[in-house]
């Protein structure tokens, strides 16, 4: 064990982070030599395999936060909450386009003739994360039809050019009592049809976050390809979905934070450990929109 003492940098020991990591201190066996075991003068064994342990990086656990608050005015909103939460969470077979990468940008100038340059750090930027989601087509397109709903009754009908949810009984006279700061307000702005994100990398144990990202202004950007076809030849086949997603992403150590208060309560004692049951996984009461958290579908249950 006091090699792993040496091998491993402790949370917050070198990296500012919630996750323990190897001491890029020790080469691992890319040095002259292969070195498989040592013994130090001081009595502890070197063993650089160890250090030379590659990364293997685990399936990030999504996670709602908050919903489009319009959900709220539609006929039978838990329902429409509990099938936006599961979409998100639960039906997709890949998350892809999730960045955290930095970038520096320099100027440079000249130094004497020789040609050689120095250069001055002058930006800093983060990669931009573009999220898209797979799915298998379930039966009756059913997931093909609950976006299209909330493209026309959040977004903009097509054929009307406007949110079709303006047209249910009641929904305009609920949004027109608002509150906001001094009173109350019938402005339909950006969080009435968007939602919020969060995408957790655990480590391999499930109980540490390796990285997290968080995504806000969340919006379908279609539905996928709704066609029909006729060929009597043919075999008959499913429909594969790709769904791409509007967003605004952050990622540093305070969504790391974030990140790591949430998977702690999805580790919950109370609710057993995170794989148990992975449709009914619990987060702390405040961490996420109440609605969501009485959603039955995703990770969402209370304890």
């Amino acid at each position: 064990m006091s090699r792993l003492t040496n091998a491993i940098l402790a949370k917050g020991a070198g990296w500012d982070d919630k996750s323990a990591a190897m001491d890029l201190s020790f080469g691992g066996q890319n040095g002259h030599t292969h070195r498989i075991g040592k013994v130090g003068a001081n009595g502890i064994n070197y063993s650089e395999w160890i250090s030379n342990q590659a990364h293997v990086q685990q399936n990030v656990i999504p996670v709602v936060l908050d919903y489009p608050r319009a959900l709220d005015l539609m006929p039978q909103a838990d329902k429409w909450i509990s099938q936006y939460n599961a979409l998100m969470t639960l039906h997709p077979l890949t998350i892809t386009g999730l960045q955290s990468g930095l970038t520096a940008e320099f100027d440079e100038h000249a130094i004497g003739a020789a040609g050689e340059m120095q250069e001055e750090l002058t930006k800093v930027s983060r990669a931009r994360s573009s999220v898209a989601m797979t799915y298998k087509e379930k039966n009756g397109k059913a997931i093909q039809k609950f976006i299209d709903m909330i493209m026309r009754y959040l977004y903009s009908d097509p054929d009307v050019e406007k949110p079709l949810i303006t047209n249910i009984a009641g929904a305009m006279a609920t949004l027109a009592t608002m509150p906001v700061a001094g009173g109350t307000s019938s402005i339909y702005t950006a969080d009435f049809y968007s939602g919020t994100n969060l995408y957790i990398e655990p480590d391999v144990t499930q109980h540490h976050v390796v990285d997290a990202w968080l995504t806000t202004n969340v919006m379908f950007k279609g539905n996928g390809d709704r066609t029909g076809d006729r060929d009597i030849h043919s075999a008959r086949k499913t429909i594969d979905l790709s769904i791409e997603l509007t967003g605004i992403t952050m990622s540093n150590q305070s969504v790391r934070d974030l990140a790591t208060t949430v998977l702690t309560n999805l580790n919950a004692p109370t609710s057993g450990v995170l794989n148990n049951d992975p449709g009914m996984l619990p987060l702390a009461k405040g961490a996420v929109d109440a609605r969501i958290l009485s959603a039955n579908q995703g990770y969402n249950t209370l304890p």
